[in-house]
């Protein structure tokens, strides 16, 4: 048990890890450009930023804001319903935010709730289910495939989990395998990608129907254990925002065009873990993170700077 805290402290951002900025070019046609300095939001790290119709909307353990521009931002009367979202995550389904579960307490010692919310104006949740089967685990990420909700993976208490299940409503849970090839995932992250699936955690699978998988690298950096990034489909590339790299912080960034290469490039941003990222308007937004824990900076450092990045011109 001891072992299996231990990798999972590495994957959250809440290790040891060194700091280290980062000494290469930024990413050739690319230009990041800082929006905010401090946002109005609180600093933290392992929430979510995501964009619902003609809105930029920033998912917080304390709130939720929004913004037309990604400039001036307005803090919703939605609160958090699932609680602590270092373990759960929000997912869009059929233009409206989904809640899937409620999740209260640590690792150690939690409050798990099979509880789903729905909201369509952002205003109000609707309770969808008290008792919904959702598989009663955390650290994975639901996605949207096929007009359902997927999870693969997950973990919880005592062990990870390798099956697969959908829902068409976020209530019914139905388990579509319950050894997908993949393996036992924890925080692994799904996108859509020319007309694929890709898995990616530090390795990276492809699917066409969400049930079979092929690997198509082992590692993304050879000889480097990736975690705690944020993974986002820009400009016909896979972005990796975040990452640590062997337990060490940077503000580099990874991207792919087909999933087995990838290039790295640094930002102008603070080296840091566990950031919030989306596609809003034809840019890619950035914010969030934490880094620290090292003998010379064991204090945790959390963020709430925004930064987008957009083709140079």
């Amino acid at each position: 048990m001891q072992k299996v805290l231990y990798i999972l402290l590495l994957f959250y951002c809440t290790c040891s890890c060194t700091v280290r900025q980062g000494d290469g070019p930024t990413a050739p046609g690319y230009t990041w450009t800082k929006v905010l300095d401090s946002a109005a939001w609180s600093k933290s790290y392992n929430y979510q930023l995501v964009a619902l119709r003609d809105t930029l909307w920033v998912l917080h353990p304390e709130g939720n804001w929004y913004s037309t521009d990604a400039a001036v931002w307005v803090k919703s009367s939605l609160p958090n319903s699932i609680g602590n979202l270092a373990f759960l995550d929000y997912v869009l389904y059929n233009e409206a935010l989904y809640g899937l579960g409620y999740f209260r307490g640590n690792i150690e010692q939690y409050i798990f709730k099979p509880e789903i919310y729905c909201s369509r104006d952002m205003r109000t949740w609707q309770l969808l289910s008290r008792t919904s089967n959702l598989p009663q685990r955390f650290f994975y990420h639901p996605f949207v495939f096929e007009n359902k909700i997927w999870i693969i993976g997950g973990e919880d208490q005592d062990k990870q989990y390798d099956d697969i299940w959908c829902s068409a409503d976020a209530v019914t849970w139905v388990k579509q395998k319950s050894k997908a090839t993949p393996g036992k995932q924890s925080g692994s992250q799904v996108l859509q990608f020319k007309g694929k699936l890709y898995l990616l955690n530090n390795d990276v699978w492809t699917s066409a129907d969400g049930i079979k998988w092929e690997k198509l690298t082992s590692e993304i950096l050879q000889d480097t254990r990736l975690s705690g990034y944020t993974a986002v489909v820009f400009d016909d590339k896979i972005w990796l925002l975040g990452c640590t790299r062997n337990q060490q912080f940077t503000s580099k960034t990874l991207y792919s065009e087909d999933g087995t290469n990838w290039k790295e490039a640094d930002a102008p941003w603070s080296a840091r873990g566990g950031v919030a990222a989306c596609v809003f308007k034809g840019k890619l937004y950035m914010t969030g993170g934490k880094y620290g824990g090292t003998s010379g900076s064991p204090e945790f450092v959390y963020s709430n700077d925004l930064w987008v990045m957009e083709k140079s011109e």
